[in-house]
């Protein structure tokens, strides 16, 4: 079957990765699979698998190539001044023309597409104006009902009204739910299906030698991800602190990612005297090698879709702790795992942090491990694409 997944853009970002890891596990199954990307923008994560086809929809420089487009985006602009968050909802109206024009002209080459499968609101969110049975649209994270103030039904509505829906987790999937019922929505499909994760490949891109001068020369425990407030990396330096200033740790804390944070975060490891056991390595294309060599990944967000970067860490070989946080988590973090969890506290998660660092691995918790980590294997989550849209 002839499969394309749509993502905004191919920076180095989780969804990002997850959209290129969906379009290498469709073509690893068999299919012909397409990776379409919106945004002319430099690409920083791209399929491994030979057999994934890549297009640029460039859908802005489409619409900007006619005057009513740029007309239409100045009209545009100039409601969003007035209705707030809304801009990118009412230019829809000319990106889903690009996209529709696009699509057509790819199809009349290659034939047409079984299946469509949009990453992200910030991807559907330019074509909603069409109305397609193959599109499906993925909802990454946890909803917010009022997003748009009191716009909030009306684009909701525009968003998810007779569509088919895929939610990574139970507890992203129940925010969905949430959201329908409150502004009286009514999908075609609602739908949990995870994050594919290729493991052969996680493990061995994990055996890959972290390149100077990003290497680490001493035992490190791991945080990784957006540096944003929603990711919440000060309660993990915090709890750092705790467990430092009392001497009941020896590993620094590594820092992997970027974002708007990142000078907040600098500031708090000054403020609390950790420059010389704090460190920030900013984005990293392959973040294996910094799983596989680290003591302990700890997750400290405030929610989760999903939460793949446990699952990346348990894949290769290192222990996690993770806040019990709405989304995703508590699907990971089962059986022999759920001792790993801790509150949005510091003290508590100081405390887990360092029963994780003296816990010895048995089997019994390698064999949950390997349970949970099949729940999200790349065959398991193409095949159930297959049987929920009749592939």
């Amino acid at each position: 079957m002839r499969v394309a997944v749509v993502v905004n853009c191919l920076k180095l970002g989780g969804m990002e990765r997850v959209a290129v890891n969906l379009a290498d596990a469709f073509s690893s199954n068999g299919h012909d699979s397409h990776l379409i990307y919106l945004k002319d923008r430099p690409i920083k994560v791209k399929p491994q698998n030979i057999g994934v086809t890549l297009h640029l929809f460039n859908l802005k420089k489409w619409v900007f190539s006619t005057v009513i487009g740029v007309f239409w985006f100045v009209v545009c602009r100039t409601l969003n001044v007035v209705l707030k968050k809304t801009f990118p909802h009412f230019f829809a109206y000319a990106t889903a023309i690009a996209f529709h024009y696009k699509l057509k002209k790819l199809e009349r080459k290659i034939g047409k597409f079984d299946l469509i499968v949009f990453r992200g609101q910030g991807t559907f969110g330019q074509v909603w104006p069409l109305k397609d049975c193959r599109f499906v649209f993925v909802c990454e994270s946890i909803q917010n009902k009022w997003l748009y103030s009191k716009l909030s039904k009306s684009i909701f509505s525009d968003l998810f009204e007779g569509r088919n829906v895929v939610c990574v987790s139970e507890g992203a999937k129940d925010s969905f739910v949430n959201l329908t019922l409150e502004h009286n929505i009514s999908c075609k499909k609602i739908l949990k299906i995870s994050n594919p994760n290729d493991y052969k490949r996680i493990k061995n891109e994990a055996m890959e030698l972290i390149v100077p001068p990003f290497v680490h020369p001493r035992p490190y425990i791991l945080g990784l991800g957006r540096l944003v407030p929603l990711k919440n990396f000060s309660l993990l330096i915090n709890a750092y602190h705790d467990l430092k200033i009392n001497d009941l740790i020896s590993q620094d804390l590594v820092i992997v990612g970027d974002g708007k944070d990142r000078g907040t975060l600098e500031k708090l490891v000054q403020e609390l005297n950790l420059t010389d056991s704090v460190f920030f390595k900013g984005s990293q294309t392959n973040p294996f090698p910094w799983y596989k060599n680290a003591d302990l990944f700890v997750l400290s967000s405030q929610s989760e879709g999903l939460g793949m970067v446990l699952i990346e860490a348990l894949a290769c070989n290192t222990k996690v702790v993770a806040t019990n946080c709405p989304g995703g988590v508590s699907e990971i973090m089962k059986g022999e795992l759920v001792n790993f969890l801790c509150e949005q506290d510091i003290d508590d998660m100081a405390k887990k942090i360092q029963f994780a660092l003296g816990y010895k691995v048995n089997c019994e918790f390698e064999e949950c491990v390997n349970k949970v980590l099949e729940q999200f294997d790349q065959d398991v989550i193409v095949e159930q694409y297959q049987q929920s849209f009749s592939l």
